[in-house]
Order: structure tokens, then sequence, then C-alpha cells
């Protein structure tokens, strides 16, 4: 967007809905010899608690492999850019960008650490799993988007 005083201005922003989690029982409820029995009900991430605790919201019967959802994801990224002249053709162009400008944690990688890949409700035995539906990435991490991140730069053309 042209912008007065000749700031050119470019925002970009991401979204992507919750992604589908594989969440088992974990615990052969129909006794067939698989621990993969689907829960009874389907969860999905709904934040953390002021603990850092992570919410569920119940969002009806599990009937299918993948009826939990993970976190959404949401960034936006902004760039300002203002191009000032030197001398004949000659000029700079200043540039300023910021990733990430709500600093949104955005959890990913919904795994359990015992299976890799399943959400177990319960651990083999039935107790109950302290890593069901808990995140293990977040922005910044490793091979994940930025947390607020800024930048300057400068081009000179001629």
């Amino acid at each position: 967007m042209q912008l007065k005083g000749g700031f050119r201005v470019a925002p970009i922003f991401i979204y992507r809905s919750a992604l589908p989690v594989y969440i088992s029982e974990g615990v052969d409820l129909n006794l067939d010899g698989e621990l993969n029995d689907l829960p009874e009900r389907a969860v999905a991430f709904d934040g953390f608690d002021a603990n850092g605790v992570v919410k569920l919201k119940d969002i009806g019967a599990c009937t299918t492999i993948n009826c939990g959802r993970g976190p959404a994801f949401s960034q936006l990224n902004l760039r300002v850019a203002k191009t000032f002249p030197l001398f004949g053709r000659a000029s700079v162009e200043a540039i300023g960008e910021i990733f990430n400008v709500f600093n949104a944690i955005n959890p990913a990688n919904i795994e359990s650490t015992i299976s890799g890949v399943v959400q177990t409700v319960r651990l083999v035995g039935g107790a109950a799993n302290p890593t069901y539906m808990q995140p293990t990435r977040f922005a910044g991490d490793f091979q994940q988007p930025e947390q607020r991140v800024g930048q300057i730069g400068f081009r000179f053309s001629f």
C-alpha cells in the first residue's frame, strides 16, 4: 500500500485452521489385543490456562481416526519502506520488517512422547497421560516460524 509521505507498507497475514490430531484411548477397551481404540469423546486444543496447562474443549463424539484438533496458526508480518533520493538517479531505500507482529506463540507438533505420533488419553496400565494434547514446539523453535523479530536494511540504487 502506498501511504502519504512516500511510505510503502506491505502486510502479510498467514492463517491456518486447526489440523486434525490422531487420538486414541491408549488402552484396549474392546479386548482385541490392540491399543489403538478410539476414545469416546473428541477434543480440541483450546489454549493455555494461567498456569500454562493445556485447556481442551469437547468437540463431540470421536467416531473416526484424526477426530481431535490441534491449535490454529496465525502470524502477521509487516514491511515498511521509503525511498530517499541522493543525487542524479541514485537513491537509497530504507526498509524495516517485523515478523510475527503480535508475537503469537503458535504451538505445534502435538504428539505423544510415548508413541511419537498418536495422542493417547491414557498410558498402558490405565494411568492418565501427562503429555496428552501437549504441544512440543512453539514459534521460534527449530523449523517453526519466528517469534517476534525485526530487521532493518538499506538498498542503494544507481
